[in-house]
């Protein structure tokens, strides 16, 4: 993946479909869920380092953790800071993280900032971010001041990055439907002149028994969320015998392999499929690939956490593969459900504990119920129709009516009610500086999301109040607050 994606935009390049969350705990941003306009990513002064004090109250160093965040796929290292932590709450945190604790500061050869996180005065995180790429920097800085709603600090490296971050690379493809004929030998397919039809989407599958891989292409899959080869989750003490000797499991098993396999998921999670190794767990791993989920990925793979920010087709238009209800795919949601909640038990788990545990991601569900305020100077829609926008530049403008839920992943989230009208820039186009955008005209080279390409939105009527989307690609918004049209 392009160098892009951040360490703390975390899924903000779109986690759209199937994955091990590894638990919320390990997300270290938000978009949060109230706020007046979005002004883009403040500067902040200053130079941090690995190991410099980062101030905010008691800030005395009391430990740090070292590990993968697990939607960016990057290294990060958190300080515990001030009086407040016990050494019970640190460790539980950190093995939240599946990091390795230390007593020390987070200390790297280079860094690009520092970013410090809300919380108690004598009990609060400071987020250490390592690198010495430039072109990471105002990602880096968007992540800690927009998404976790932090203080960034930068680094030498980003006091005056120098190029700043490419924002026509590693963009979202949107998924297409691709239908072919079924490989020789195979049965005839259920769509149209007997072809196979699938959505080149992380969530879509192609005709259960069949394989994603043999009718669809990884290469868009690869843009819809953040990949990096990420160890699994670590084995069992004792030896996993269930596939030699509980033929039912092993029966089981190998149906949850094979419905796997019909879907977008392998192409992350199949090492042979993936560009340098699977993210956490491997269908291809030795043994019983199972092993390799952590508890909170087997949690989110049996639906007992609600992943529906995360978008899903309806089953009939995915080749009857269901992800509304379980995190997986499925085309039989009981059994699925079923085979997971018994691997929770068979490991010791308590499913209960997922009860009450919110929509996951939450940097999703945070943007789901973002409460917007007025827009600030440099955002909104004047009189000729031309609109503003802080933050950079975008590759979707929305235009909602001011009560109107907000927009969230595709296939089935991007166009809550309310939408007036959506300009989108194509993956291979530029994106769009603010100002040069005209409400309800797509320019030459750009495409139209709502309504359909070539009809006019409603018009604005003035007085009115209308809300103002803006992301520099799909998950990262940049600009959403409340206008009155003019």
């Amino acid at each position: 993946m392009s160098g892009r994606i951040s360490a703390l935009v975390l899924t903000s390049l779109v986690v759209v479909g199937c994955g091990d969350p590894a638990g919320s705990a390990g997300e270290t941003g938000s978009s949060g869920t109230t706020g007046g306009g979005e002004t883009g990513a403040p500067t902040s002064g200053g130079e941090a380092s690995g190991s410099g004090d980062s101030g905010g109250g008691e800030d005395e160093l009391q430990g740090s953790c070292v590990y993968v965040n697990p939607f960016s796929m990057g290294e990060e290292c958190r300080e515990y800071r001030g009086g407040g932590w016990s050494e019970a709450d640190q460790a539980a945190d950190c093995a939240a993280q599946m990091g390795t604790a230390s007593a020390g500061a987070c200390e790297y050869p280079a860094t690009l900032g520092a970013c410090v996180l809300p919380g108690e005065a004598d009990a609060y995180l400071r987020l250490v971010f390592p690198g010495d790429d430039p072109s990471q920097c105002q990602l880096t800085q968007a992540g800690c001041e927009l998404f976790a709603k932090g203080t960034f600090t930068p680094s030498p490296v980003c006091e005056d990055p120098n190029p700043p971050a490419d924002p026509n690379a590693g963009v979202f493809e949107w998924p297409t439907l691709e239908c072919v004929a079924p490989l020789q030998g195979e049965p005839a397919g259920m769509s149209e002149g007997g072809q196979v039809c699938t959505w080149s989407m992380i969530g879509g599958c192609t005709e259960e028994g069949r394989r994603f891989a043999d009718y669809s292409s990884c290469e868009p899959v690869l843009t819809q969320r953040p990949y990096a080869a990420v160890p699994p989750y670590p084995p069992p003490a004792e030896p996993d015998t269930r596939l030699q000797d509980d033929p039912d499991y092993a029966a089981e098993q190998a149906w949850v392999t094979k419905q796997v396999e019909s879907c977008g998921c392998v192409c992350c999670h199949q090492a042979s499929l993936t560009p340098s190794g699977a993210g956490v767990w491997d269908i291809e791993a030795e043994g019983n690939w199972i092993n390799t989920f952590s508890p909170y990925g087997l949690a989110f793979a049996a639906g007992l956490l609600d992943s529906s920010p995360l978008g899903a087709y309806p089953a009939a238009e995915n080749n009857g593969f269901d992800r509304m209800t379980t995190g997986l795919p499925t085309t039989d949601i009981a059994r699925m459900q079923a085979f997971f909640v018994a691997e929770l038990k068979h490991r010791g788990i308590d499913t209960a504990q997922y009860a009450d545990d919110p929509p996951t991601p939450k940097i999703f569900y945070d943007q789901e119920i973002y409460e917007p305020g007025a827009c600030a100077a440099g955002q909104g829609v004047a009189a000729d129709g031309t609109i503003e926008w802080t933050g950079g530049p975008a590759r979707y403008v929305y235009v909602l009516a001011g009560d109107a839920g907000n927009p969230g992943v595709p296939p089935n989230r991007d166009l809550p009610a309310g939408t007036l009208w959506r300009l989108d820039v194509p993956s291979d186009g530029a994106a769009q500086a603010s100002g040069s955008v005209r409400y309800g005209v797509a320019g030459k080279g750009l495409g139209q999301g709502f309504p359909q390409q070539g009809e006019a939105p409603a018009p604005l009527v003035a007085g009115d109040t209308y809300y103002l989307y803006v992301l520099a690609d799909i998950g990262v918004p940049i600009t959403r607050c409340l206008f009155t049209a003019k």
